[in-house]
């Protein structure tokens, strides 16, 4: 008898390779080809997926948390510092608190003035004009220096029937005063505040008046020229 002979299995048929094509164009790539030619699409990089942000931001959550929770622990521990009432020892006397010392305050002499000028008598009698008194040193308003005494009198007598005090010196006797003049003059105030206010409500009335602080001469005669 001869042997039969077994025919060898049949190899199995490999699947054809798929060709690879462009996923926005469609056309033919090699296996090793990344870029297609015919629309220059990039189709061998993959691109990473998005890495997770709940880790982080749960971390960052966490720090937060932990830095808002110190500092009301310390706000806490600040304020029961404040309200700490230091205690006093039994027996210990508090030391009183000096009451405070009112200041005191000398009061301001008024400021004397002379007598409003007044017409007695009837029509073309002359008004009222005051004289400085003798060894008065006070502070004036001087409203006219002329170098005759007429002209003063005259000035002052006009200034009278308006209504303004006035006066009447001459200055050879002040030496405060320029010499050989004869001032008319408004008020006699204790400080040069008072005669700055006293020019001030007649500025209204007069003007070209200044103020001068009138100082008897201690000798009577004349004295040295002081520039108004």
């Amino acid at each position: 008898m001869s042997a039969v002979e077994t025919p060898p299995p049949e190899a199995p048929e490999t699947p054809a390779e798929q060709p690879r094509r462009c996923p926005r164009c469609g056309a033919n790539l090699t296996p090793q080809q990344e870029w297609c030619l015919a629309c220059g699409s990039d189709v061998g990089t993959r691109i990473a997926g998005a890495p997770g942000w709940r880790g982080p931001v749960a971390l960052v959550a966490g720090l937060l948390a932990v830095a808002v929770i110190a500092l009301v622990l310390a706000l806490v521990q600040l304020a029961g510092d404040a309200e700490t009432v230091k205690e006093v020892p039994a027996g210990a006397t508090p030391t009183p608190t000096p009451a405070a010392v009112q200041p005191t305050t000398t009061p301001t002499p008024e400021s004397t003035t002379i007598p409003p000028a007044t017409s007695e008598g009837g029509p073309g009698t002359t008004p009222e004009i005051a004289d400085w008194p003798d060894g008065k040193d006070a502070w004036t308003v001087v409203l006219e220096a002329s170098s005759t005494k007429q002209a003063a009198q005259s000035r002052a007598t006009e200034l009278a029937a308006q209504g303004v005090p006035v006066g009447l010196l001459n200055s050879d006797l002040y030496s405060s005063l320029e010499p050989h003049k004869w001032v008319v003059f408004s008020g006699q105030y204790d400080s040069q505040r008072a005669a700055n206010q006293g020019l001030s409500d007649l500025a209204s009335q007069v003007t070209g008046g200044y103020v001068r602080h009138v100082i008897p001469s201690t000798t009577g005669g004349a004295s040295p020229t002081a520039t108004p």
